[in-house]
């Protein structure tokens, strides 16, 4: 808990002189009416400190924000309802969901470090919900401009999500220490992303992960996946840090933006709220288009 402590307080510091933001800008590029609520949903229990950072950006920009977990047990959600979703941090995801879909002598690798994976209730839980969500989600034009933020192992569903597979534990794979309440040095590696765009092109971000999106398998088979892009690396570039979808407004992240303040954490909490603005206001609109 003091490390914590002390890795939240660093970060804070880290953010307030690098990338402080004035708390009183009012400026969004969206604008709702005074009796329009946007609605997140998380698809798991959000920290505290997640809803305490969705807040306050959106007092900052005018948003009025309610936001309600839609996890359901054997039940899918309806996500008409919502006008954004956010996939927290949590448990690993169980390998099964993406070792079906990798080459014989990797899912025998991931098999034999199957003993590093933390299987847990919240995972038993999550994994099959979340995992049918997106499919839901991806498979569904309706669903088009309904914007996605994935953090930690909601970015890790993402991937897997795609058929793509993860680390099973950084310091047995790639040598170096697991991102336990560590602040990593991050690198926007495209201009015209979401994470340069809003946050910066390099930034220090808090962690809690000890698994990540495979890198090194991603790379040798990215024509698989045309439609989506790594956006951002840390650790000598060896671990996705952003991951962004180019027809769907989709971002994840693996840093914790809930815990790294100033631009960070209103970048990507304003992207994310200024998303489901223009989604709301698309479906009003074409409310008003029908009733013509």
């Amino acid at each position: 808990m003091k490390f914590r402590i002390l890795a939240l307080l660093w970060a804070a510091l880290l953010s307030s002189q690098v990338f402080a933001l004035n708390d009183q800008v009012k400026a969004k590029s969206c604008d709702l009416p005074k009796d329009e609520v946007i609605t997140v949903g998380c698809t798991y229990h959000c920290s505290k400190w997640v809803r305490w950072g969705i807040y306050r950006r959106a007092r900052q920009l005018g948003y009025r924000v309610r936001i309600v977990n839609i996890f359901a047990k054997n039940t899918s959600p309806d996500i008409s309802k919502v006008d954004a979703l956010l996939i927290p941090g949590g448990a690993d995801i169980n390998p099964k969901y993406y070792t079906p879909h990798v080459e014989a002598d990797l899912a025998q690798k991931i098999k034999e470090l199957d003993y590093l994976v933390d299987y847990n209730y919240e995972g038993r839980q999550r994994d099959p919900f979340e995992h049918d969500l997106l499919k839901t989600y991806f498979g569904n034009e309706q669903f088009s401009h309904t914007p996605v933020l994935g953090i930690c192992r909601g970015m890790q569903m993402l991937a897997v999500s795609q058929k793509i597979p993860l680390y099973v534990d950084i310091k047995e794979e790639l040598g170096f220490r697991n991102r336990y309440w560590s602040i990593d040095r991050i690198r926007s590696i495209n201009p015209e992303s979401v994470i340069q765009e809003q946050v910066r092109s390099k930034f220090w971000g808090v962690e809690y992960h000890h698994q990540a999106i495979r890198y090194d398998y991603f790379n040798k088979h990215r024509d698989r996946w045309p439609h989506l892009e790594v956006t951002a690396l840390s650790n000598g570039d060896k671990i996705p840090e952003a991951l962004e979808f180019y027809k769907r407004p989709v971002l994840g992240v693996q840093f914790h933006p809930e815990w790294t303040f100033g631009k960070v954490r209103y970048g990507v909490f304003g992207w994310l709220l200024n998303r489901a603005c223009h989604k709301k206001n698309n479906d009003s609109q074409k409310v008003r288009t029908a009733k013509l």
